[in-house]
């Protein structure tokens, strides 16, 4: 019997960036996108960071998602609204839909473990930290998931609890019923413990599996999530 049964979980809910498709993809764009646009990525990178420590863990409700681009703009020193959107659009979001579009594709066991756990009668999630944009059609897992959400929709970023919150709201299941997989241990596990989900953390270097005791679960691989969780 793998974890969801022995936990009655109902909904598996996932990270997208590191997560769905190897993390270095991502690193790789933000290093490309520094090189074109070095002063306005680099207080980009910044600000998010900033947000991440003023929001903390606990918000008291939802926030839209032009609350959150009022948060950057108000953090990367613009006045005005419409011309960060668009400075932001240009300098970082466009940009990455390309990239996303050209160069991104799925672990190789993603697809079909997705499937399988659908066919299982599990709810699927995707909850992401940055703009879903066309990710998933890109990653050929568009339409599979029940859920699929921004946290900055929700005017947060993990580690707060509003967008895992809302995220659960709309699956209709409780804290205990869910399992969040994601690759960052202090954005996704952390900020899924404090939410009241179940954590998985994956992919992990080999060695490193035993060094995240807030996890529920910690997998090396996608090869791994099917016999173990499923």
């Amino acid at each position: 019997m793998g974890y969801l049964r022995e936990h009655g979980i109902k909904a598996i809910c996932f990270d997208i960036d590191g997560t769905l498709y190897p993390k270095w993809r991502t690193n790789l764009y933000l290093v490309l996108s520094a090189l074109k646009h070095p002063f306005f990525s680099m207080k980009y990178n910044k600000t998010r960071q900033i947000i991440r420590k003023e929001d903390g863990l606990d918000g008291e409700k939802g926030l839209s998602l032009k609350d959150f681009r009022r948060k950057e703009a108000r953090v990367l020193g613009f006045d005005d609204l419409d011309k960060y959107c668009e400075k932001y659009n240009r300098c970082i979001y466009n940009p990455w839909q390309k990239e996303v579009k050209a160069h991104v594709r799925a672990f190789k066991e993603v697809k079909e473990t997705l499937l399988e756990a659908k066919e299982k009668g599990y709810l699927l999630a995707a909850l992401s930290d940055f703009p879903i944009g066309n990710k998933l059609s890109s990653l050929g897992l568009e339409g599979i998931f029940d859920y699929v959400a921004s946290t900055e929709d929700s005017g947060y970023l993990k580690p707060n609890r509003v967008p895992f919150d809302s995220m659960l709201s709309s699956l209709g299941v409780s804290p205990n019923e869910a399992l969040y997989c994601g690759d960052s241990y202090r954005k996704d596990v952390q900020g899924a413990r404090n939410a009241g989900l179940h954590a998985l953390l994956i992919p992990v270097s080999e060695g490193k599996v035993k060094d995240y005791p807030d996890a529920n679960l910690v997998l090396t691989g996608w090869d791994k999530f099917s016999k173990i969780v499923l």
